[in-house]
């Protein structure tokens, strides 16, 4: 063909993110923060660039060459496409902010997973991530990516700007399938791209580009360790490529293995041995100046105890030993509701799962050849696997379990004591880490192929047809699940009147072969009557994506200022979900999980056109001014027709100055689960406000075939200074606004509301006999509507430096406002720090920044990160009369990284990450601080080698 494959390649100068104009131009009202970031930013680049407008007329010869260099790249990128737009046309640079992750920054970083190096990037919240989601059996192990913090389902990931099969039936793709050794650049377009990309793009678009003119082969392979010992990483990758045919085919070819050890526990580290959790403070009242919570060290159960605590009647207090036997329960220094501060209660977090472990593999192979000078016929197909070993899971907690008198395991003492006091039976508490830890396993694939071709005819028009096939499969087993209806027969255990033996009190359970269960003591319960009341849940998805697309784009006409370019395509998908569980489950017998089969499909049919229209070109006022426009019209076989679009420019003032903005109307259509999905149960801990205690709940949800697709209005505004060859800033503010945000309250949510602002949230809380919270019932809804404001500002800067060359790059997120609103309820989160519990949106502290400066010298490349994670409140409801941690203080860390050419085909290289091993903040209970914030790893160390031929 005679133009090459790889045009979209965004521009290095479009990054960073845009919101509204308001705080940045005079005689506007602004924000006195906003504007204060505006003004010193901007001042910043003006006095940087009369600074070098001072430097003598004769520069150094490599700055001279540095100069040429960047014009070279500056004309090979006004000859692609950015994937902010659909336009194929050189010299336009799209209006959107883009921020671009080259190769060798993936290469400096050291990470062995591509989600880690994009998460690092401020404007991406890691809020779905190994870490972060190690409880939830669903994404356990996973990478999916959220940009501005919106939720992972407001981000459209594209390979090669075509959507991906999802791997999640909400509508996600794990970044842990696409192979890492191929992935030249990646584009992170941080604004609503919905006319240009369809639906999910509200906060943007992740790009994956791989590299397909690779010419021989290129491998990695590395190890990597924490400080601890733990967090073991170990990644080959191999990729190549090669021409054939007189160069008019091309192959591609990848494939990578990695895996990596997780973090078996909490406790493993020291500020999460230190047991934190949250209690009801007994000294406070409304008047006193004591809060109403305590975040506090050494937290510990007063109603359970691993071996069991009797807590009515005239024997509370007496809890069984290792031995089973019955002794004295020391109670803590403080004893609050259920919880208590030390003492011999049982700990319930420091032995959850830090880090989930994780396995992955893929291979991908491309073949392109040029049946006609004009035409090239593609062939893609790939295969990933991505599994997450098993995840021991919470400690299964009973804080009233009844004992009868007649249990033929009750200790002879205890039975004496009983009689003594005239009583035939007690209630028990027990946290059982001896059986019922629920151990969860995740196995996941994805095929994907694509049949594709494209051309060019005239002068200047270009198209492309493709189709494509994706199935995604996920098989999730939940080991060691207790199975509710033979746990209490188990537990009801007597002596049989005529043989004597130990046998289950219920005659039909006895014949259904119950086998009677110990509890007195921790290590008590036999393997056999384990093995009755324990079981393997397992939900098996089938995810399956037909789509095909046709595009046209050229330049038909011309104007005085110059050539009219317009794209133009149609596009068809069809997405389909079966979901099937075991029979226990289907029955709700598991004490969580019990998935419920169901199946549904969405069909969609699309159109889409974008323009570009210069406006002046060559100007006093004007070295080039276009204005860009798109529109898209979405039919859903689900909800109907909805129409998104865009309206942007981009202004070159000169060589120095540019400006540009876009507004434009965005969606996000409800994914399948959200339409479709059956009930599922799920645990969750809340803080009942009634009786003054935290403790673990179930919650019961289900799809609404109901849901409309969400819209948002996104306002970018920006400027990009290029003040010298060496130096270039951006600025951008950005402003999103979503209307029927699809949400689902957490249970935790739910609960908090019914006891303050929602009372008639309380409906769909169920309480059992003893009064606590048995269940919470929850179903996504278009309830919500959100406000996010902020700026980004990214600086790229390269030196020529004694004997070799130094480049900086700073990427610098600022969150004015994000604001989460029901009719009911006004949540703020910019600020804050907390957990997401609405909408999967969390707080988001508001500063948020990285910096990555490299020095290469012959041979030796030495690099130096900086990472820094902002703190603030943990949540702007909670006052000193609340709680007595109000705060999060913010995080920076330093990360080293070094290579070394060997011998040009060889190198070596090695990284070490959080060199100063900082701890995270502890905000709450629980998990102690917010792991989708900051670093609870701690010092990595990472090694390896990277060859070509």
């Amino acid at each position: 063909m005679r133009q090459p494959q790889e045009i979209q390649v965004s521009n290095q100068s479009d990054v960073a993110s845009a919101n509204s104009l308001t705080p940045c131009l005079p005689g506007r009202p602004a924000r006195n923060r906003l504007a204060v970031a505006c003004t010193a930013i901007i001042g910043l680049a003006a006095c940087t660039g009369a600074v070098h407008a001072q430097t003598p007329a004769e520069p150094d010869a490599r700055v001279a060459d540095q100069a040429d260099q960047a014009d070279q790249r500056i004309q090979q990128l006004d000859a692609v496409v950015s994937t902010a737009s659909r336009i194929r046309r050189g010299g336009f640079v799209a209006p959107t902010p883009t921020t671009q992750i080259t190769a060798e920054e993936i290469a400096a970083s050291g990470l062995t997973n591509i989600a880690d190096v994009v998460n690092e990037t401020p404007s991406v919240r890691p809020s779905m991530t190994p870490v972060s989601t190690v409880n939830n059996s669903s994404w356990s192990g996973g990478h999916y990516l959220d940009l501005r913090g919106l939720g992972f389902n407001r981000t459209l990931v594209l390979v090669d700007g075509k959507r991906f099969v999802p791997t999640q039936i909400s509508g996600p793709v794990n970044i842990n399938v696409i192979p890492q050794a191929l992935i030249g650049n990646v584009d992170i377009v941080t604004g609503g791209a919905s006319a240009a990309w369809g639906s999910d793009a509200v906060a943007g678009v992740v790009n994956f580009m791989f590299d397909h003119q690779l010419e021989g082969v290129r491998g990695e392979a590395s190890y990597g360790s924490s400080d601890h010992g733990d967090y073991r990483s170990r990644r080959v990758s191999l990729a190549f490529g090669h021409r054939f045919g007189a160069d008019r085919g091309h192959v591609l070819f990848g494939a990578e293995v990695a895996d990596n050890s997780g973090i078996a526990r909490l406790g493993d580290r020291d500020w999460g041995a230190q047991g934190w959790g949250t209690i009801t403070n007994p000294a406070y009242t409304p008047d006193n100046g004591e809060p109403r919570i305590l975040v506090v060290p050494n937290v510990v159960s007063a109603v359970n105890s691993f071996g069991g605590l009797i807590n009515s009647g005239p024997l509370a207090g007496i809890h069984f030993d290792a031995n089973g036997d019955p002794v004295p329960f020391r109670y803590g220094e403080i004893v609050s509701g259920n919880s208590m501060i030390g003492g011999d209660g049982a700990y319930t977090h420091v032995d959850q799962t830090l880090a989930a472990p994780q396995e992955r593999r893929n291979v991908y192979g491309r073949v392109s050849y040029d049946i006609t000078d004009a035409t090239t016929l593609y062939v893609e197909g790939a295969w990933a696997r991505s599994d997450s070993s098993p995840i021991p899971n919470l400690t299964r907690s009973d804080n009233s379990i009844r004992i009868h008198r007649d249990n033929a395991f009750l200790p002879g003492s205890i039975g004496d004591a009983m009689d003594a006091h005239g009583i035939d039976s007690f209630t028990m508490g027990r946290l059982s880490r001896d059986y019922a830890r629920t151990v969860n396993e995740q196995e996941s694939s994805t095929e994907r192929v694509v049949v594709g071709l494209e051309g060019y005819f005239g002068d200047t028009w270009s198209w492309d047809g493709y189709y494509t096939y994706g199935s995604s499969e996920s098989t999730m087993l939940a080991h060691n699940n207790r199975i509710t209806s033979r746990y209490n027969a188990a537990i009801d255990a007597v002596f049989d009147p005529v043989t004597g033996a130990i046998v289950c009190r219920d005659a039909a359970a006895r014949a259904a072969g119950c086998v009677p269960m110990n509890l007195f003591g921790e290590g008590a319960p036999s393997a056999d009557a384990v093995g009755y009341v324990v079981g393997t849940a397992w939900r098996h998805w089938d995810l399956s994506q037909h789509a095909a697309a046709a595009t046209v784009s050229g330049e038909p006409f011309e104007t005085a200022a110059g050539p009219v370019s317009i794209a133009a395509g149609l596009e068809w998908r069809r997405e389909e979900a079966i979901v099937t569980s075991d029979e226990l489950s289907q029955a709700a017998e598991f004490v969580t999980g019990n998935t419920v089969p169901w199946e549904g499909a969405v069909n969609v049919r699309e159109a889409f056109s974008e323009v570009v229209v210069p406006l002046a070109n060559d100007r006093p006022w004007a070295k080039a001014l276009d204005l860009n426009v798109a529109g898209r019209v979405t039919d859903y076989s689900t909800s109907g027709t909805v129409s998104t679009w865009k309206i942007g420019g981009l202004w070159d003032i000169n060589d120095v100055w540019r400006l540009r903005a876009t507004r434009s109307r965005d969606i996000r259509a409800p994914s399948l689960s959200e339409l479709f999905s059956g009930s599922t149960t799920s645990i969750f801990s809340v803080l009942d406000q009634e009786l003054g205690s935290t403790y673990s709940v179930q919650s019961l949800s289900s799809g609404n075939p109901g849901l409309e697709p969400e819209e948002a209005d996104t306002t970018t505004i920006g400027v990009v200074v290029n003040p010298h060859p060496n130096l270039m800033l951006s600025l951008d503010y950005y402003n999103i606004d979503i209307d029927g945000a699809i949400i689902t309250l957490e249970a935790a949510a739910i609960v908090n509301r019914c006891f303050g602002v929602q009372p008639q949230l309380c409906g769909l809380i169920t309480r059992g006999d003893d009064g606590r919270i048995s269940q919470v019932n929850t179903s996504p809804q278009n309830l919500q509507t959100m406000q996010l404001r902020g700026a980004d500002l990214e600086a790229l800067y390269r030196q020529p430096l004694g004997a070799g060359d130094l480049t900086v790059r700073a990427l610098v997120s600022y969150v004015d406002t994000l604001e989460l609103d029901d009719g009911e309820v006004v949540t703020r989160l910019a600020g804050s720090v907390e957990q997401p519990t609405i909408a999967s949106v969390g707080g988001m502290p508001h500063w948020n920044g990285s910096l990555r400066a490299s020095y290469a010298t012959g041979p030796l490349t030495l690099g130096l990160g900086v990472r820094h994670v902002g703190g603030g409140k943990i949540n702007h409801t909670f006052t000193e009369k609340d709680r007595n941690v109000l705060e999060a203080s913010s995080r920076t860390y330093f990360d080293l990284n070094g290579a070394y050419d060997l011998t040009g085909n060889l190198s070596l290289f090695g990284t070490v990450r959080n060199v100063f091993d900082k701890d995270p903040p502890i905000t709450s209970g629980g998990f102690a601080t917010v792991r989708s914030l900051y670093d609870v790893i701690g010092r990595t160390y990472t090694v390896g080698m990277r060859f070509k031929f």
